[in-house]
């Protein structure tokens, strides 16, 4: 296990860049493939955008709640950010739909990226060797479909006919399930989220360790070939 943590550890330190910018490119694209689901599916613009004292609200809901079980399920679904869509045609208007960002889910969202970011620079060559890698095909479906899980089950989008409740199962009523069937889905989410990230841990093991071998067994033919050159000088 050291080893494979040394291995994911070099990885990410030669391609740091590349690291970071897919990291901080998924969640990006994430959020806004979830803005650009409600505009097609129903041909309006975010006309709002709401941002909250998260901070504050927590504090509150601490001070304020006997419970503590009871505050942390409260603050799991404690909005930073609301963007959506304002109908004012019913008084002073009422929000048909909105993404909103809360601090766990995203949180969630960025395991995933940091895990999909460690992917894409272990199926890259190391530096040291320019001999290209071995397809690994399963590996990359793994994560692929790891990730969709998670950010299926992650979503927190709202919509007016599932009482605007912000989670992933609107997603499903809005692609044209019945309401009523994907909020019965919904307790499923938690097993669907650790479905995904079983497959993305599942990958990143495979690839580091299929680095790791690869650097194993290349090192006694390398040392075998500066023998060579030696003798041949």
């Amino acid at each position: 296990m050291t080893e494979l943590l040394e291995g994911l550890s070099e990885s990410i330190r030669e391609r740091q860049l590349i690291w970071w910018g897919t990291l901080i490119g998924f969640v990006v694209t994430y959020y806004a493939g979830l803005l650009l689901t409600m505009l097609v599916r129903f041909g309006n613009i975010p006309n709002y955008i709401t941002f909250y004292d998260w901070p504050e609200n927590v504090w509150t809901i601490l001070t304020s709640t006997p419970s503590l079980l009871d505050a942390i399920e409260i603050i799991s679904e404690e909005w930073l950010v609301e963007i959506g869509y304002m109908n004012y045609d019913f008084g002073k208007g009422i929000s048909e739909w909105a993404m909103n960002i809360v601090p766990p889910k995203l949180f969630l969202i960025l395991i995933v990226a940091s895990l999909i970011a460690s992917v894409v620079v272990l199926l890259m060559p190391p530096k040291k060797r320019t001999c290209p890698v071995a397809p690994k095909g399963k590996a990359v479906a793994a994560a692929s479909g790891g990730a969709t899980l998670v950010g299926l089950s992650s979503a927190t989008l709202s919509w007016v006919v599932c009482c605007a409740t912000p989670t992933w199962v609107v997603s499903l009523a809005m692609m044209g399930m019945s309401a009523s069937l994907a909020l019965w889905l919904e307790p499923v989410g938690d097993l669907i989220t650790i479905s995904g990230f079983s497959l993305l841990f599942f990958s990143v093991w495979f690839l580091a360790r299929r680095r790791t071998l690869e650097a194993q067994t290349s090192s006694p033919n390398l040392k075998l070939h500066s023998a060579l050159d030696g003798v041949q000088s």
